[in-house]
């Protein structure tokens, strides 16, 4: 069986997570890589701590996710939960492609905003 998965053609998937303070209760969160049932647990350690707090914002930079499963679509739903429950905002920077479908394709970009910039996000 063949995907267009880029972790099926033998090597291992990764995800890079990078963290960095923009502003007093500004952050934003770079994703790179597959964001799948083995990664989702490095984004959700990184977003979580971040939205518990109330009255923060929280840009995840998702220009750099060359795959999104249901795993990582999950990670993203959860997160937007907590920002809800807590004050806190998350928004979405420059959904790569294959995460804009995947958005798409399950009605989430209706819910969660998406920006080009973390300038355009205000």
């Amino acid at each position: 069986m063949s995907t267009d998965r880029p972790a099926s053609r033998g090597r291992r998937a990764a995800l890079d997570v990078d963290v960095r303070a923009l502003a007093a209760g500004r952050h934003l969160v770079t994703v790179a890589g597959d964001l799948d049932l083995r990664t989702a647990p490095r984004l959700a350690h990184a977003l979580q701590p971040l939205l518990r707090t109330g009255g923060r914002t929280v840009l995840a930079d998702l220009s750099g996710v060359t795959f999104l499963d249901s795993t990582g679509l999950t990670c993203l739903i959860a997160a937007y939960r907590t920002a809800r429950k807590t004050g806190a905002r998350l928004a979405l920077i420059a959904p790569s492609p294959p995460v804009r479908n995947m958005l798409a394709l399950t009605g989430v970009d209706q819910v969660l905003p998406s920006y080009p910039t973390p300038d355009a996000a205000g």
